[in-house]
């Protein structure tokens, strides 16, 4: 490994092995990175989205620059049509070129179009301030390790390919640094070139990187860990909801029964609060959404007596609902969660149905999941709403997510418009205390 100003371009990924590649006196490095391209608006790439968060748009908030840019993707990974994939940027750094090459697009000359490129920089040791340089057609937007450390926003060509049109200073940490390329095209050529004056390998191995956020002195800044696994379930607090079913029917039968929809004569339903949420005190029925934690051993019914929602010991043929707002600072894709219910239970997030289970049961041992599943955290806020339906006996639920996120103080609390009314119909619900 030399010490020279090298052109990051791209090789092929071989299947099932990552690569690592190093480089070598006189020769250019040609990759692999990884790409990704989203459409602008008509007449609106180059200059003009420099900093509009084109991943985002395109995938309608499942993922982010900041969330790429800090923790990279997987080959084959899905945005809005296209699948992030491995390339080998030519000689001339034509991006246009090469995404026909490796079966992107057939488009030989897009436009209004931006493409992001990821490659792992693997240093021996901490490097500071080393050059770097880079070329672009058109504008372009540069991350290391999740910071942006350059951007232009010019409407240009890219130049010869041995020389940089700009010029700037970076840090390369010991170990994986995440290197991120946003090139955004208005028209005509579209290509890049970069170049870093540093001893480093590179490869596509996004797994050997972890991004650590560090404050103003430089030390690092905890990630908050979510509610998985043994003694690591999410207990709350969660807004609590119940609404007695008909004689009999609790549990399995009512896992498709709206009870919120019968309890409240049609004013308010199971979508409506699955998508805005609820606020502490409103009335269905004979209760109130009220705040409660989740004890250690998952019993709903001590909960609810302990909060003062009911007296009674062994409550049957009634249903709950608990919902809470998980705050995230990134799009979270297919993470894990877990659910327990006894007896039932249904999962929605952010007003959609993503677990179901019409079952009579025991909700099992507290370090384990009987169900597990995928869903997708927006960045954000989320609202997660979970019913479970009571025939007789025990009553209770633990739930997980395997994600990074924060509970908000106010769980579940209802969406409003700029104006402050509800957007449901909430607000024709009247409390007397």
């Amino acid at each position: 490994m030399y010490k020279k100003l090298f052109l990051i371009g791209l090789t092929s990924l071989m299947s099932f092995l990552i690569v690592t590649n190093t480089s070598h006196a006189q020769e250019r490095i040609t990759g692999p990175w990884l790409w990704m391209i989203a459409l602008t608006e008509l007449n609106e790439g180059g200059q003009a989205s420099t900093d509009i968060d084109s991943l985002d748009e395109a995938s309608k908030g499942r993922t982010t620059e900041e969330h790429i840019a800090q923790n990279g993707a997987n080959e084959g990974d899905e945005v809005s049509g296209y699948r992030w994939t491995s390339g080998e940027l030519p000689a001339d750094g034509n991006i246009n070129t090469m995404l026909v090459d490796i079966g992107m697009t057939d488009i030989a000359d897009f436009n209004d179009v931006t493409s992001y490129a990821i490659i792992i920089i693997e240093s021996d040791e901490e490097q500071r301030n080393v050059p770097m340089g880079v070329s672009s057609d058109d504008s372009i937007k540069v991350w290391l390790n999740g910071e942006v450390v350059h951007k232009n926003a010019v409407n240009r060509g890219r130049g010869g390919a041995n020389e940089f049109q700009d010029e700037f200073q970076v840090n390369l940490k010991e170990g994986a640094n995440l290197l991120m390329v946003k090139v955004s095209e208005r028209g005509g050529g579209w290509g890049m070139n970069v170049g870093i004056d540093a001893d480093f390998d590179h490869s596509l191995n996004f797994d050997d990187y972890e991004h650590v956020k560090v404050d103003a002195k430089g030390d690092p800044i905890p990630v908050q860990e979510t509610a998985w696994g043994a003694n690591k379930r999410i207990t709350g607090p969660w807004l609590w909801m119940i609404a007695p079913t008909k004689a009999n029917q609790g549990g399995q039968a009512s896992t498709d029964v709206d009870s919120l929809d019968e309890e409240s004569n049609g004013k308010v339903t199971e979508e409506e609060v699955a998508k805005n949420g609820a606020n502490e005190g409103d009335e269905v029925g004979d209760y109130e959404w009220t705040v409660g934690t989740l004890p250690a051993d998952g019993n709903i019914n001590a909960m609810l007596v302990s909060i003062g929602m009911t007296n009674v010991a062994d409550f049957n043929d009634v249903t709950s609902y608990a919902l809470i707002t998980l705050k995230t600072t990134k799009a979270q894709r297919g993470v894990i969660m877990g659910v327990n219910s006894d007896d039932s239970i249904k999962v929605w997030l952010n007003g959609e149905v993503v677990h179901t289970n019409a079952v009579n049961r025991g909700r099992g041992n507290a370090n384990a999941f009987q169900d597990t599943f995928e869903v997708d955290l927006k960045r954000g806020n989320n609202i997660l709403m979970v019913k479970v339906s009571e025939r007789g006996g025990g009553w209770g639920m633990y739930v997980g997510i395997d994600a990074d996120f924060a509970i908000t103080s106010r769980p579940g609390s209802l969406a409003v418009e700029p104006t402050g009314k509800f957007i449901t119909k909430w607000g024709e619900l009247k409390r007397t205390r």
